[in-house]
């Protein structure tokens, strides 16, 4: 028996009780009304919910209450081979989304997972089987089996009506099948099918022999698209619209009536498979007061328009919960931009908003990132971006931009969704900087960027044109004016490397005059440059002062071009 924990809460009429939590034994857990064992195990997630609903004395009411995607994800996180008994426990409608969801990959029907569904449906009894084929899509079943079979004779051919009495499979139909372990499966399924409706059987059976199968699959997939719709999950081309950013002042000055949602399922709990991990910010805040069962169901079926659209794999929790984390970032952007700072107010816009146009004003906030990153990345000095730089322009350039988690530590170079408002400002100001950087390089140094494809700086570290980044173009131009020498990228002599340490550092630290000089001298060629000057300098600091000036040694020499003499 899993540990149960006694819900703090207890809802009587419109009231809400509260109460000391503790760990129930199973006979109190047992004793508590269905509402409150619905919560317990929708509350618990793998193998813990799977006890609790077989721990259960009502254990079939419970799953049959539970939203088929949850039993259906329960099931794909257990491995559904091993939920024989969870499996009994579903009506023809849940068993109906399962196959829905495993039997096609977009237009494509895969006969070996129905094969392995089917498998699983007889390990539950002859009497669930011979109910769910009654209940199930006709179509469907016909679908399924013509991938396995071909009737090469029927009824037409049948003159012994002894042996038809007699029951014996074989006078009726003959059968090729595709292979010996489809053999063994179909044919059990048809033999139950065979003994306890033989009406049914054979009507199933002229189907499979005389529907034209590009037409009947057709019906089915049409069939198919109606009830996934119906459950929140679209055709995956449609499903696209759901990323198409909404600009914030013309979401600010729409006026609409939100609709109540309207679930596709009746008589089940709210689901909350979504709910993957609290949500330290705005919109956790929000979902911790709790939310009604038709905001749980909008937004599942908006996490599920999602996953339509990535055609991402509903039933793999680690995607779904990448998903999960992707919209919940967008919906907490649009919340604190809208609730400026008075949670009520964002609290409201949560109530009042359909959540597909939350989520798509959220990714319209962040998408004029991306086409500023795309006018970096065209630049002439993308390829010579140092790595903190260009990783950030890389990453704002997906098709959704993402946030550079190198831009809040210097030593991180993951990426992640945004989140907030403040990642919003914080990728704004690190563009402005790269901005500038490629305005700085546009000539206003004197010199231009080399050839990336140029040849290759023979003697020299690096000895690669396309290993060089602005800063180490920066500083071997200044290594050389503090050299006495033209202000040029010209790579700097090995020998020379002592003076220019003497003239640059002094006690393991970087000059304050040279540092203000330099500072000084770029900001007046363009306003905002000093910053970079500054991200340069401080390598110069990292890379060079730190040496000792009689161990210079060039392997541990950075942002320069030294050449060995």
């Amino acid at each position: 028996m899993p540990r149960i924990d006694l819900p703090q809460e207890k809802k009587k009429g419109h009231l809400t009780l509260l109460r000391e939590t503790r760990t129930l034994r199973a006979g109190e857990y047992n004793a508590l009304t269905v509402e409150e064992r619905l919560r317990i195990v929708r509350n618990a997630v793998g193998r813990q919910k799977y006890d609790l609903i077989i721990e259960a004395v009502d254990s079939t009411e419970l799953v049959q209450r539970l939203p088929s995607q949850e039993i259906y994800l329960l099931l794909k996180e257990l491995g559904a081979e091993d939920c024989t008994e969870l499996l009994a426990m579903t009506n023809t409608e849940q068993m109906m989304i399962f196959f829905d969801l495993d039997f096609w990959r977009d237009e494509e029907f895969l006969p070996d997972s129905a094969l392995q569904w089917l498998a699983m449906l007889l390990e539950t009894g002859e009497d669930n089987v011979l109910r769910t084929a009654h209940e199930l899509d006709f179509d469907l079943l016909t679908v399924l089996l013509q991938k396995f079979i071909t009737i090469t004779r029927g009824l037409e051919s049948l003159t012994d009506e002894d042996a038809l009495a007699e029951g014996r499979l074989e006078r009726l139909y003959d059968m090729d099948f595709r292979d010996s372990e489809s053999a063994k499966i179909v044919g059990m399924f048809l033999d139950i099918l065979y003994r306890h409706d033989r009406d049914f059987y054979i009507g199933l059976m002229e189907s499979v022999r005389n529907e034209i199968p590009a037409e009947i699959e057709e019906v089915a997939q049409e069939n198919r698209r109606g009830r996934l719709l119906d459950r929140g999950f679209p055709d995956p081309f449609e499903a696209m619209s759901v990323f198409s950013p909404i600009d914030a002042g013309i979401f600010e000055r729409r006026s609409e009536s939100k609709i109540p949602f309207q679930a596709g399922e009746n008589g089940v709990e709210a689901p909350g498979f979504f709910l993957v991990e609290p949500a330290g910010d705005l919109l956790g805040e929000i979902l911790s007061r709790g939310i009604e069962p038709e905001t749980c169901w909008e937004m599942a079926y908006l996490l599920n328009k999602v996953m339509m659209a990535e055609r991402a794999d509903v039933g793999d929790l680690e995607q779904i919960a990448e998903k999960a984390r992707e919209v919940y970032g967008y919906l907490n952007i649009a919340l604190e931009y809208l609730g400026r700072g008075d949670f009520e107010k964002a609290m409201q816009r949560f109530t009042h908003a359909y959540l597909e146009h939350l989520l798509r004003l959220g990714l319209g906030l962040v998408m004029p990132l991306r086409e500023r990153a795309r006018v970096v990345k065209q630049s002439g000095a993308m390829t010579f971006l140092d790595g903190p730089f260009r990783a950030l322009v890389e990453s704002l350039c997906y098709k959704r931009p993402r946030f550079y988690e190198g831009m809040v530590e210097v030593n991180r170079a993951g990426e992640r969704f945004f989140k907030r408002l403040d990642d919003i400002r914080l990728a704004e100001q690190w563009l402005s900087r790269i901005e500038i950087q490629v305005q700085l390089f546009d000539g206003r140094l004197g010199f231009d960027l080399p050839d990336p494809q140029g040849e290759v700086l023979k003697g020299c570290v690096p000895d690669q044109v396309g290993d060089l980044a602005l800063s180490d173009l920066f500083l071997t131009a200044w290594g050389n004016r503090l050299l006495g020498r033209d202000f040029s990228p010209v790579p700097i002599a090995k020998r020379l490397l002592p003076e220019l340490h003497k003239v640059v550092c002094a006690d393991g630290t970087l000059r304050e005059e040279v540092r203000r000089e330099i500072r000084q001298a770029t900001e007046s060629l363009l306003p905002g440059a000093g910053e970079f000057s500054d991200y340069c300098l401080d390598l110069w600091q990292e890379q060079f002062c730190t040496l000792a000036p009689d161990a210079l040694d060039v392997r541990f020499i950075g942002a320069m071009i030294i050449r060995l003499d």
